[in-house]
C-alpha cells in the first residue's frame, strides 16, 4: 500500500528511540547523582547535546540555511516553540519524582502522553492530517497504560499530591505535543535535524534561565565534575531521540510512533537489568511487555487513514 515502506521505517526508527530511552535514565541518574542536582545534570545534558547539534550543523549546509530562514518556515509560529515541551518534561521529574515516587510519576507522564498524543493526532497537529479516534486506537492505549502500571508495580510510591500529579500528566502531555510539532516541521522543511536543533536550543535556554534563578537563589551547591566521559553521554542520547521521534512522527504521527518507543524501552530495560544487573523481570514486568507488544501491534493494523485538514 501507497506510504508503508515509509511506514515501516519510520516504525523502525521509533523502536530504535525506545532502546536508547532505556539507556539515559540510568546515565542521567548517575550524573545527577555525581552533581548532587538534577536540575544542573538536565542542563548539563542540554548543553551536550547543543554542542553535538553544533558540531552536525558544521557539516550541513542546508540545515544551517533552513535555520537562517526559522521566521519563514511554512509551520505555524507556535511550533517553533517544541523545545519547552522537553524543558517541561525535564523540569517536571526534578520536582515531582522525589515527592510522587516513580511509579506514580511513570503512570502520570504515560498517561498524559498517550491521551494527549490521541489528541494532537486527530486534530492535526502533527503531519498527515487528522487521524480519527477509533476503538482500536483507545484500545491501544488502554493496554499500554495497563502495561505501565504492571511495569511500575513494587516501585516506590510517594504523597499523592494531586497538584504535582496534573503537573506531570501536563508534562507528559507536552511531550506529545512537541513530537507533534517536530513531526510537523520536519515534514514541511523535510529536515528532522533543523526542528531538532531548534528543539536543543530552545530547551537549554529555558533550563539555562530557570537554573540561574535557582542559583542565584542560594540553592545550587557547586559541584564536583565526574571525570569519566560516559556520565555525559545523556546529551547525546537525548538528542538523538529527539531526531528520531521528529522523523518517525512525520510519517505515523504521534500515538504509533509514542507506543512502539514506549514497547522498546520497557522491554530493553528489563534486559538491562536481568544481563547487567542480573536482576530476572517479575512476573508483572513480563506482562507488561507482552502487553505493550499487543498494542504496538494493534495500533499498527489499525491502518486509520489521515483525513484532510480543512
Amino acid at each position: 500500500m501507497p506510504g508503508e515502506p515509509d511506514q515501516t521505517r519510520a516504525i523502525a526508527i521509533s523502536l530504535g528511540a525506545g532502546l536508547l530511552g532505556a539507556v539515559q535514565p540510568d546515565v542521567n541518574a548517575a550524573l545527577g547523582e555525581r552533581l548532587d542536582s538534577s536540575l544542573l545534570a538536565s542542563l548539563v545534558n542540554f548543553l551536550v547535546a547543543l554542542a553535538v547539534t553544533s558540531a552536525v550543523l558544521s557539516r550541513r549546509r542546508g540545515t544551517r540555511q533552513h535555520l537562517a530562514d526559522v521566521r519563514g518556515w511554512p509551520v505555524p509560529g507556535w511550533t517553533r516553540l517544541a523545545g519547552l515541551g522537553g524543558a517541561v518534561v525535564v523540569l517536571a521529574g526534578v520536582v515531582t519524582v522525589e515527592r510522587l515516587g516513580v511509579a506514580v510519576f511513570s503512570i502520570a507522564f504515560f498517561a498524559g502522553q498517550m491521551a494527549f498524543g490521541l489528541a494532537v493526532d486527530r486534530l492535526g497537529i502533527a503531519p498527515g492530517g487528522r487521524r480519527p479516534i477509533t476503538r482500536v486506537r483507545v484500545g491501544s492505549v488502554v493496554l499500554a497504560m495497563a502495561a505501565v502500571v504492571l511495569a511500575q508495580l513494587g516501585s516506590p510510591v510517594g504523597d499523592l499530591a494531586p497538584d504535582l500529579v496534573v503537573f506531570v500528566v501536563a508534562a507528559g502531555a507536552a511531550s506529545a505535543l512537541q513530537s507533534a510539532c517536530n513531526g510537523r516541521i520536519a515534514s514541511a522543511l523535510g529536515d528532522p535535524v533543523a526542528a531538532t536543533a531548534l528543539n536543543v536550543v530552545v530547551g537549554t535556554v529555558c533550563l539555562a534561565s530557570i537554573a540561574a534563578v535557582v542559583a542565584l537563589a542560594g540553592n545550587l551547591d557547586p559541584p564536583l565534575w565526574p571525570t569519566e566521559p560516559w556520565h555525559y553521554a545523556g546529551g547525546l542520547l537525548g538528542v538523538t531521540i529527539v531526531l528520531a521521534l521528529a522523523a518517525a512522527t512525520s510519517a505515523i504521527g504521534v500515538l504509533r510512533a509514542t507506543i512502539a518507543m514506549l514497547a522498546a524501552q520497557l522491554v530493553a530495560a528489563f534486559m538491562l537489568d536481568w544481563v547487567a544487573r542480573h536482576e530476572p523481570p517479575t512476573g508483572g514486568a513480563v506482562a507488561a511487555a507482552v502487553l505493550l507488544i499487543l498494542a504496538a501491534s494493534l495500533v499498527n493494523r489499525s491502518r486509520v487513514t489521515p483525513a484532510a485538514i480543512s
